[in-house]
C-alpha cells in the first residue's frame, strides 16, 4: 500500500522555501505555511517571516474557534501574541475564548488590560458578554474595568433599574432606562426589564416586548423563561422543554407547580428526542394522579391505535374495556394501517354495542355509518347513508349526498325521483333540493312543474339565476310548442309574460330569438331572419355557437336549417378557438338542462363534425377543456366525436382517464363490445389511477369493468382466474398448462398481450405459434385447433411469454397435444 509522504524541503533554498510558504499562505493552508516559516526562522530572524508566522497562528486560532475548539484557539492566539507587535488583533475574541473554556484567572488578567476606548467603542460583543456575566454574578471584575468608561456608568444605571424592578416601580424603571443609550452594552435589558414589569398585568404586551430580544443575545434565555411563564397547559410544557433545569424549576415554582409536576417536566425534557408511543403511554399511566383517571383512560384508549401492545397494561390499570371502545380502537387501527376493509366489521360491532345501550345512542350510530362511507365505493356509500337516516332522519347532508349520487351516476332514474320527492317533503324550502327539482323537471320536459319550483326558489332567493333561467326557458319552451302547433295568437302573449324576468341581457336575447322565429313563421320572414341573426350574435360571440344554436332551434321547430343560418357569419374554413369550444359546451349543457332530446343535439352537432374534428386536431386546447368536451360527448353518447377526441388526447397525455375514454368510445359505450385485451388495459389503467389518487377515473373504470366482466366470464384468466373457476373447462385447461406460473409472471404476460394486439393479427400470432412446434401438424388438426377459441387464448399466452423470452416450462407441442387429445367442449370466447 502506497502512503503519501510530505514533500522533503531540506534540499530547497531559502528563496524557494519562502515562495512555497507564501503559496501555502495564499491558499489558506496555514499549518503548512507555519511549519515552513518556523524552519526559515531557525536560520534567520527576519521580521517579515515572524509576522507571517504570527498571522498563521492567528488564522488557525480563528478557524479552531469557528469549530468550537476554544482551547486550541487560545493556545494558537497566545503563540500569535508572542510574535506580533501591538495592537494585538482579536484580543476581544481571545477573552471570550478564555471565558468559554472557564479559564477565569487568565480571562481576568486579560480583562484588566482593557482600555475605556476598547470597552466602549471597539469590543461591543465582548462588553455585552461581560455585562451579562457581571449581572449574573459569574464574574467579579467590575472593579478591574476602567471606572471612567461608559460601560461602568451604564452598569450603575442597570443596577438602579433592577432595584426599581424589585420594588415594582415602573415609573422609576422607565426613568432609568431612558438614560440608557441605544449603543449601550446593556441595551438588550431594556425590553427584558420592561417585559418583566408588564407581566402579569398585560401578558400580550409582555410577550411583545420579550420577543424583541435578538436570538444571539445572552439575555435571550431569560426572555424565553419569562415567555414560558406566560403560557398555560401544553404551550407551557412545550416552552419549558427548552429551558435550563434551574430556569425550569424557578418558572415552575413561580406558576405554583408541585414537585410531581416538575418531575414530569424534567422527565419530558430528558426524553424529548425519544417520545415514542410506548413512552407516552407509560408516562400517562405513571402520572395519572396529575391528569385524572378519566383523562388518562381516554388518552390511553386513543394511544392504542398506534400502540396496540399497550392493551395489556391498559386492561391492568383500567379493567376490561367495554365492547364499543374495544372495537372502535380496532377499527381505527385498521384504518390507520390502510386496511379499511378490515375496519368495517369492527364498526358494525360498535353499532351493535350502541344498539344494546338504547335509543340514546342513535346519533352516534348514524355518525359511525357516515364515517364508514369514506372507505367504500359510491354505491355502497349510498347504502350506508340510507341506513344512517334510520337513526338520524333529519340529517340534511346525508339526503343531499344521496341525491347527488343518483343525479351524477344515474343508476336508476325512478330511485332518483323517489329520493328527490323525499327530500322536497323533508326540506320543502331548501335551495339545493329545489335546484335539483327544477333540473329534473326540465329534463323530463315537465316545464310547468319546473316553473312552480322556480317560483318557490325565487321567493327564497330573489336573485337566483337558475330559477330565473328556468322560468324563462319554461315560457319559451311553451312558446315554441305554440309555434309548432300554429297557435300564433298565443305566442306573443307567452313571450311578453316573461318580461319581468328579463333583467339579464342573455335572457332578453333568448326572448328576442324566439320572437324572431315567431316573425319568421307567422308574420314577416325577412324581419324574422334579421331578428334571429341579431339575437344569436347577442347570445354568442363565437360563429359556430351561433350556427349550432340556430340549428337546434330550427330542428326543434321543424324548420329548414339552411334558411335560418343563411344570414349568419360563414364558418366553412373556421377553426374553433378555445373560447369557442367553451361556448359550444355551455350551449349543449343549457339545452340538456332544459330537457332537449339528445337526438336533436347530436343531429345539430353532426352538421359541424368535420369542423370540430379539424379544430381538435389543430388547436392547442388545454387538457381540462378537452376533458370537459369529452364529458359532454359522453352525456350525448356521440361516440364518433368521442373516439376522435380521446385518441388525440391520449397521444398528448398518457393518463388513465384518456385510456378509459378511448376504450369506452371504441366500444360505443357497450361493455359487450370490449375485447379481453382492452379489458385488461382498463385494469392496468385502474391501478395507475389509484396510484395517482385519481378517484374519479378509478370509479369510472371500476364500474365499466364490472359491466364488462359479465360478458367476459367464464374465461377470466388473469390474476384471480384460479380462485374463480375451480370446476369448469376453461380452468382445467389454463391450470394444466399455466397454473404453475407465479402471479408476477402471469401479470407480465398479460401486459405483453396488450402490445401484441397492436402489432399482429390473430392469424399472424397463430402462424408463428404453429411454426414453433417441433412436430408437424396436419391441416385437419390445425383447422380444428384454430376453431377452438380456448386454444387460441392459450396460444396467445404462450406467444406473449415467447416474446418476453420467459421460460414457462411448456412448449407449443404441449399445448397442441393437450387440445388435440382432450374431449373438451369448445369455447366461443374471442381472444381478439
Amino acid at each position: 500500500m502506497n502512503i503519501a509522504r510530505p514533500a522533503d524541503d531540506s534540499g530547497l533554498s531559502q528563496t524557494a522555501l519562502e515562495q512555497k510558504a507564501s503559496a501555502h499562505f495564499l491558499a489558506h493552508r496555514f499549518k503548512e505555511a507555519s511549519d515552513i516559516y518556523k524552519e526559515l526562522l531557525k536560520h534567520s530572524d527576519k521580521v517579515y517571516w515572524r509576522q507571517q508566522l504570527a498571522q498563521c497562528y492567528l488564522q488557525r486560532a480563528l478557524n479552531f474557534a469557528v469549530k468550537g475548539q476554544f482551547k486550541e484557539a487560545v493556545i494558537l492566539w497566545e503563540n500569535y501574541a508572542e510574535l506580533a507587535e501591538p495592537p494585538l488583533a482579536n484580543f476581544d475574541d481571545y477573552i471570550i475564548w478564555l471565558l468559554s473554556t472557564k479559564n477565569i484567572k487568565k480571562a481576568q488578567a486579560a480583562i484588566a488590560l482593557l482600555s475605556s476606548e476598547q470597552l466602549d467603542e471597539q469590543y461591543h460583543d465582548l462588553a455585552v458578554s461581560l455585562g451579562f456575566l457581571i449581572l449574573t454574578d459569574q464574574l467579579d471584575i467590575a472593579e478591574q474595568l476602567p471606572q471612567d468608561s461608559a460601560f461602568i456608568k451604564h452598569l450603575r444605571l442597570i443596577r438602579e433599574a433592577l432595584t426599581a424592578c424589585r420594588e415594582n416601580n415602573p415609573e422609576q424603571l422607565d426613568a432609568v432606562l431612558k438614560k440608557l443609550p441605544f449603543r449601550s452594552a446593556f441595551r438588550d435589558l431594556r425590553p427584558l426589564l420592561k417585559g418583566l414589569m408588564a407581566i402579569p398585568a398585560s401578558i400580550e404586551q409582555g410577550r411583545e416586548l420579550l420577543s424583541k430580544l435578538p436570538e444571539k443575545s445572552p439575555y435571550r434565555a431569560a426572555a424565553d423563561a419569562l415567555l414560558a411563564y406566560t403560557q398555560e397547559g401544553k404551550d407551557f410544557a412545550d416552552s419549558a422543554l427548552y429551558l435550563e433545569p434551574l430556569q425550569r424549576k424557578i418558572i415552575a415554582k413561580a406558576k405554583g407547580l408541585g414537585n410531581k409536576e416538575l418531575e414530569l417536566l424534567d422527565t419530558l425534557c430528558q426524553n424529548n428526542n425519544r417520545l415514542t408511543d410506548k413512552f407516552k403511554f407509560d408516562l400517562a399511566i405513571r402520572y395519572r394522579a396529575l391528569f385524572g383517571d378519566d383523562s388518562v383512560k381516554r388518552f390511553c384508549q386513543a394511544m392504542l391505535l398506534n400502540y396496540p401492545a399497550g392493551r395489556k397494561d391498559y386492561l391492568k390499570h383500567f379493567g376490561s374495556a367495554n365492547p364499543f371502545e374495544e372495537h372502535r380502537i380496532k377499527a381505527l387501527l385498521c384504518e390507520h394501517n390502510q386496511m379499511k376493509d378490515d375496519a368495517e366489521p369492527h364498526w358494525r360491532q360498535c353499532i351493535e354495542a350502541l344498539k344494546n345501550q338504547g335509543q340514546q345512542n342513535d346519533r352516534k350510530i348514524a355518525l359511525i355509518l357516515r364515517h364508514m362511507t369514506g372507505a367504500v365505493l359510491p354505491e355502497d356509500t349510498v347504502t350506508l347513508l340510507v341506513e344512517s337516516l334510520n337513526y338520524d332522519p333529519d340529517d340534511r347532508d346525508s339526503f343531499l349526498k344521496i341525491l347527488k349520487y343518483y343525479d351524477e351516476h344515474a343508476p336508476d332514474p325512478t330511485e332518483y325521483q323517489r329520493w328527490l320527492d323525499v327530500c322536497l317533503k323533508q326540506f320543502p324550502r331548501d335551495t339545493d333540493f329545489l335546484t335539483f327539482a327544477i333540473k329534473a323537471s326540465s329534463q323530463k320536459k315537465a316545464f310547468k312543474k319546473a316553473s312552480q319550483y322556480a317560483k318557490v326558489l325565487l321567493k327564497i332567493d330573489p336573485v337566483n339565476t337558475l330559477a330565473k333561467q328556468s322560468l324563462v326557458s319554461s315560457h319559451l319552451a311553451h312558446a315554441r310548442k305554440l309555434i309548432k302547433t300554429k297557435k300564433y295568437h298565443l305566442v306573443d302573449k307567452e313571450i311578453q309574460s316573461v318580461g319581468k324576468l328579463l333583467a339579464d341581457k342573455k335572457m332578453r336575447a333568448k326572448a328576442e330569438l324566439m320572437r324572431g322565429f315567431f316573425e319568421l313563421v307567422a308574420e314577416d320572414k325577412q324581419l324574422g331572419l334579421q331578428k334571429i341573426a341579431d339575437a344569436l350574435q347577442k347570445l354568442n360571440a363565437d360563429p359556430l355557437a351561433m350556427h349550432f344554436q340556430a340549428t337546434v332551434e330550427a330542428v326543434l321547430l321543424d324548420l329548414p336549417v339552411a334558411t335560418v343560418t343563411r344570414q349568419l357569419p360563414p364558418i366553412k374554413d373556421y377553426l374553433l378557438p378555445a373560447q369557442g369550444l367553451s361556448s359550444l359546451i355551455r350551449l349543449i349543457k343549457q339545452y340538456d338542462e332544459q330537457g332537449c332530446d339528445f337526438k336533436i343535439l347530436i343531429k345539430a352537432l353532426d352538421k359541424f363534425k368535420k369542423l370540430i374534428k379539424r379544430s381538435v386536431e389543430q388547436q392547442d386546447y388545454t387538457e381540462a377543456l378537452l376533458l370537459e368536451w369529452t364529458q359532454v360527448l359522453v352525456s350525448l353518447q356521440h361516440f364518433e366525436l368521442l373516439r376522435h377526441c380521446a385518441k388525440l388526447a391520449l397521444g398528448r397525455w398518457h393518463k388513465p382517464i384518456w385510456r378509459y375514454y378511448k376504450i369506452y368510445a371504441g366500444a360505443n359505450g357497450s361493455p359487450a363490445r370490449v375485447d379481453m385485451l382492452d379489458f385488461y388495459r382498463l385494469k392496468d389503467s385502474l391501478d395507475d389511477a389509484l396510484r395517482e389518487n385519481d378517484q374519479r377515473t378509478a370509479q369510472l373504470i371500476r364500474r365499466f369493468n364490472a359491466e364488462i366482466e359479465q360478458f367476459l366470464n367464464p374465461l377470466n384468466f388473469i390474476e384471480d382466474l384460479f380462485e374463480q373457476y375451480e370446476h369448469d373447462v376453461q380452468e382445467d385447461a389454463i391450470m394444466h398448462l399455466f397454473g404453475h406460473l407465479p402471479d408476477s409472471d402471469i401479470h407480465k404476460i398479460n401486459s405483453q398481450l396488450a402490445s401484441i394486439k397492436e402489432q399482429k393479427t390473430p392469424d399472424q400470432v397463430l402462424a408463428i405459434c404453429f411454426s414453433l412446434c417441433r412436430k408437424k401438424i396436419s391441416p385437419k388438426i390445425e383447422d380444428f385447433l384454430v376453431g377452438d377459441q380456448l386454444f387460441v387464448t392459450c396460444a396467445a399466452l404462450f406467444y406473449a411469454a415467447y416474446e418476453l423470452q420467459m421460460d414457462i416450462g411448456i412448449t407449443m407441442d404441449d399445448i397442441v397435444a393437450y387440445f388435440d387429445e382432450s374431449d373438451l367442449p369448445k369455447s366461443s370466447f374471442p381472444f381478439f
